[in-house]
């Protein structure tokens, strides 16, 4: 084993030739490469030292093959259940470094066709001569030009280890995403990673039962998510009446696919049996403004479907609460499709589970603190 990491390790040291970055499959398909892909498959209780081997290298590693590396070890971390957090970490840290490149990619085509670089066009990244771009700056390009090749070693490591997530979101990624999604719409599936929460406490206040109680969530990625499993979830225990929703019939195909037990295998909805309102919302008078001073739909006010779990108000002490109400702004059920409620990855582990109930005198002090903080 030594002698066939060493010698693929050297390889991929060696800076890449102009062959393999116009075409990246010369690197998977090199001899060193192939040989310790065949030993870890016959060999697979090495598989673990042959990883975190190669993840000490990485950054010493020419970029491109540092990519193919990267995919390398998340494919064994892949079908395991625990992922290595100092391994799941190189691996984050070579994304985030070699985004940077990548971004410096686009400045240098701007400024080689002397256009700003929202005025680049799919037509410009085409007719480039990649042999000129590799000898003017050969990191940048191979950075670019690999970059979708991290997509699935990240989407791994931060879906498969809550604690990797969190480092990967502490990086605050987003914004580079964004800007490269623009020119490589294959990195937007990073989204999923980034959005997905940890896990996070939500208290639930009910002013028309005036009740409230806690629940703990992970690994989903927006709120109208969270509506749907707290739904059935209250369903299932046989608490619905007592938090004051009517009308809820259980759908058991949504609650399967909420929980990652099966996919939608044709266009499906859900729906909110009750308004659901950030702590912004709730006035003095115990009223709901939901409209900002121009008359429209305040967003902040409102839990909606692109709004994070890890996002909803905690500016109580550091609570995050949401309000849930049969009064308030809809003509009709709020609706929503099957993409604001299936999981997106096969390492996420949707959940969302009713912790304790609060007390009366609990209940009022929330709903008074949230009063007073909005007077």
């Amino acid at each position: 084993m030594n002698d066939l990491v060493k010698k693929y390790i050297e390889y991929a040291k060696e800076k890449s030739n102009v062959d393999e970055v116009l075409n990246k499959k010369l690197i998977s398909q090199n001899e060193n490469f192939l040989k310790l892909k065949e030993y870890s498959k016959n060999n697979h209780e090495e598989e673990f030292e042959i990883c975190k081997a190669l993840s000490l290298e990485l950054e010493n590693m020419d970029i491109l093959k540092s990519y193919s590396a990267a995919n390398f070890i998340a494919h064994a971390f892949y079908h395991t259940d625990k992922i290595d957090e100092e391994i799941g970490k190189r691996i984050i840290d070579l994304f985030y470094k070699n985004i940077d490149y990548a971004c410096r990619f686009i400045e240098n085509v701007s400024q080689f066709y002397n256009v700003d670089e929202d005025e680049l066009t799919e037509e410009d990244f085409a007719n480039l001569n990649l042999e000129i771009m590799y000898r003017l700056d050969y990191k940048s390009l191979e950075a670019f030009l690999g970059i979708d090749m991290m997509v699935a070693p990240i989407m791994t490591i931060t879906c498969g280890s809550l604690p990797l997530r969190k480092y990967f979101k502490s990086l605050e990624p987003v914004e580079y995403i964004e800007y490269l999604e623009n020119y490589n719409k294959g990195l937007g599936y990073l989204h999923v990673a980034a959005e997905s929460c940890n896990i996070t406490k939500v208290l639930i206040l009910s002013p028309k039962v005036e009740r409230g109680f806690f629940i703990e969530t992970a690994d989903i990625s927006n709120c109208y998510y969270l509506i749907t499993l707290m739904e059935a979830e209250l369903y299932k225990k046989d608490l619905l009446k007592r938090y004051g929703i009517e009308g809820y019939e259980f759908n058991e195909t949504i609650y399967n696919i909420a929980t990652g037990k099966e996919y939608p295998k044709e266009f499906i909805e859900a729906q909110a049996h009750q308004q659901y309102y950030t702590i912004y919302a709730l006035g003095k008078d115990g009223k709901y403004k939901i409209e900002n001073e121009n008359g429209e739909l305040d967003l902040n006010n409102i839990i909606y479907g692109d709004m994070g779990p890890e996002e909803i108000p905690n500016d109580i002490e550091n609570t995050h609460i949401i309000i849930m109400d049969s009064d308030g702004m809809w003509n009709k059920a709020i609706k929503w499709e099957m993409n604001y409620f299936t999981k997106l990855h096969p390492k996420l582990n949707p959940y969302l589970k009713i912790l304790n109930e609060i007390s009366d005198e609990e209940y009022k002090d929330w709903i008074n603190k949230i009063k007073a903080y909005n007077s």
